[in-house]
């Protein structure tokens, strides 16, 4: 009886599913590598458990003929969590609402029902303190490093922690760049919002200069009319100044985008 040669034969064919079998066979027989996930340091190229001899060789066909299942598997190097954006954008609500919204649970339904009225899919809230939320914590922590703009795309700060450096946002960029309101109107300068009183053209907040919430300052959760809060004038390019309103002011409320779809 002929001798036969030495051979390694390297099975693929669980490959599709994750897995990878290794055999190696020589002169006085063979042996089955344990199995490990795809992907992993027992990958192919490299050596199997027990170590792999000079005549080792790859099956390639076998490779081909799972080609089809191959295909269907993204590249190694490539990220399925990339984001979709790499920016926040901050817009108004259509109409400026007194201090006594129906808390903040009611602010954010107004934030939640125009965006989705804009056809904007990432989620919004309103941008305010309350006596259950600092404003600074409005946006994840692994988003405040994202510019803010309007809803054109223009900048208006830097990050969104740069807003609550303690200045009252004294960067904000609203003078050069309008804030827009969810149909498209600028806040400052569109017919609608002349009813405004120049002094009364401010944005609710309830925070401090840190982003944290001005007790008291807050129209009792938002919820009253009878009390004051804090509110920014957008004529001064501050965004957290901390003026006192009466809360039966109507004033402008401010949207945050938190989350992309």
């Amino acid at each position: 009886m002929g001798r036969r040669p030495p051979c390694l034969v390297l099975g693929l064919s669980a490959l599709a599913l994750g897995m990878q079998k290794l055999r190696h066979c020589s002169d006085g027989g063979g042996h089955v590598a344990q199995e490990r996930p795809f992907g992993g340091r027992g990958a192919m190229g490299h050596r199997a458990q027990g170590g792999m001899g000079p005549w080792d060789f790859i099956d390639f066909k076998v490779a081909k003929d799972n080609s089809d299942s191959l295909a269907s598997l993204p590249p190694p190097h490539l990220s399925l969590f990339t984001p979709l954006i790499s920016q926040l954008r901050l817009v108004a609500l259509n109409f400026p609402l007194a201090g006594d919204m129906n808390g903040l649970s009611g602010a954010d339904l107004q934030c939640h029902r125009q965006s989705q009225e804009a056809q904007l899919s990432s989620t919004f809230r309103a941008f305010l303190s309350s006596p259950t939320q600092n404003l600074v914590s409005i946006v994840r922590r692994t988003d405040r490093a994202l510019p803010i703009v309007n809803l054109k795309g223009q900048r208006l700060a830097k990050t969104w922690n740069s807003l609550f450096g303690g200045d009252g946002a004294a960067r904000f960029n609203a003078l050069r760049f309008p804030i827009y309101t969810f149909d498209g109107r600028n806040v400052l300068t569109d017919p609608t919002w002349h009813c405004l009183l120049r002094a009364h053209k401010a944005i609710w907040h309830g925070s401090s200069l840190r982003g944290h919430r001005a007790p008291k300052e807050d129209c009792q959760g938002w919820r009253a009319s009878l009390a004051k809060g804090f509110a920014s004038p957008l004529t001064e390019g501050k965004l957290l100044a901390e003026q006192r309103h009466d809360c039966s002011n109507s004033l402008v409320v401010l949207c945050v985008e938190i989350s992309f779809l």
